[in-house]
């Protein structure tokens, strides 16, 4: 006989209706919430810690401090070049003569190379404004997320006992604490730290950028010995003195980085009549500190006011608590030991002075002894006289009578 074939339905499925109709109703959807148990308010205790930010900002300093540095060696070595040339055309007009070949190389060489300088420098200040950008998020980020972690570290766990009895459900001594959290999670959602840490950024990026250049990099420590290096190896130390910090961004936020003279050069880069916006007052620029009155060694400026000391000097001026005048005669600016990292910063370009003067000094002493050698030789040489060697104050026996 054929085999019937069986078109029953499968064992597993039920077809019923009553079935089919409570499986489709669903529960209302409820995002997701996980409060932050002991181990998670730690961990974000330790983000908040600058512990795990002190290698970036210490790699930020130090990329602010050369950018500085290799400003200031370019501007130096184009200066060089310059003084080189106008000391050419000097002797040459002294002579009355024409143009050397070397004084038409050199002058071709710095068309080329006041552009390449302008360029560089230029660049090297929008870096000097993004590695500032780059501190404040840091600076940002951490305060942020300490507010978080004072948040979740003050923030009291709801109460499964009154949750319960809300919902009218018999406290049961055996039941399980995994799911007495998914309960309290049902009933009262938490606030996602990870939002609230992306909202908090973003305020704070929101108001960073309504800050002027002035506000952001003007009164920057960074940004301020940039600045400074930058225009003491482009006007030289007999050059016009570095203007207020008021007056380092034009209206419309773009920086003013033309150097002292540069349109009177022809330069190439910045349009003209930036050199309207460089003071023309020569600086009398001493490298004493105002408190020890010998050389500085470590040269700390006021961020403000502008003077410079040596910082041992001006750390051991400062009291420990409240706030103290500028020691400088007719500076009213007030100082503070606990704002001493915020206001005062190394001050590159005077440091380089000092130096330069220090190198200087050890060249001309060197100098004097090659000097006292060569005259000592002299004299050792007037004192033979053939073959025979002159005593002083005794008279040779070819000279006796």
């Amino acid at each position: 006989m054929p085999r019937l074939l069986n078109r029953s339905r499968p064992s597993g499925i039920d077809s019923s209706p009553a079935r089919t109709s409570s499986s489709a109703s669903l529960p209302r959807y409820q995002p997701p919430s996980c409060p932050l148990n002991d181990r998670a308010r730690r961990a974000l205790g330790e983000l908040s810690d600058n512990r795990g930010t002190q290698h970036y900002e210490s790699h930020l300093k130090d990329s602010a401090r050369h950018l500085g540095l290799s400003v200031g060696d370019l501007h130096e070595r184009l200066r060089a070049q310059q003084d080189r040339l106008q000391l050419l055309q000097e002797r040459r007009e002294q002579k009355g003569t024409n143009k050397t070949p070397e004084e038409e190389r050199l002058e071709a060489h710095l068309v080329e190379l006041e552009r390449e300088v302008d360029e560089l420098t230029h660049e090297s200040e929008q870096s000097i404004r993004d590695v500032i950008d780059h501190r404040a998020e840091i600076e940002d980020q951490s305060a942020l997320l300490g507010d978080l972690y004072t948040t979740a570290a003050t923030a009291t766990a709801p109460n499964t006992a009154e949750i319960r009895a809300r919902r009218g459900i018999k406290q049961e001594p055996a039941r399980d604490e995994e799911q007495d959290a998914e309960q309290q999670q049902g009933e009262e959602p938490v606030a996602s730290t990870l939002e609230a840490f992306r909202k908090g950024r973003a305020t704070k990026q929101a108001e960073y950028e309504q800050l002027t250049p002035h506000q952001r990099y003007g009164v920057n420590n960074d940004y301020a010995g940039f600045k400074k290096i930058w225009h003491d190896a482009a006007s030289g130390e007999d050059g016009p003195p570095l203007p207020d910090a008021s007056r380092w961004f034009r209206p419309d936020g773009r920086p003013v980085m033309t150097r002292p003279g540069a349109t009177t050069r022809r330069s190439t880069v910045g349009p003209a009549g930036d050199d309207d916006d460089i003071a023309v007052a020569r600086e009398v620029l001493s490298l004493n500190c105002p408190l020890t009155l010998r050389q500085m060694e470590e040269p700390y400026s006021n961020v403000k006011c502008k003077h410079t000391f040596e910082k041992s000097s001006i750390l051991d001026y400062l009291p420990a608590r409240g706030e103290v005048q500028c020691p400088q005669t007719g500076c009213s600016q007030k100082f503070a030991k606990a704002r001493f990292q915020q206001e005062f910063y190394l001050d590159e370009a005077i440091l380089r002075r000092i130096q330069r003067i220090k190198q200087t000094q050890r060249t001309r002493d060197d100098m004097d002894v090659d000097d006292d050698e060569d005259a000592a030789g002299e004299e050792d040489a007037s004192l033979v006289f053939g073959q025979e060697r002159r005593v002083p104050g005794r008279i040779p026996k070819t000279e006796r009578t």
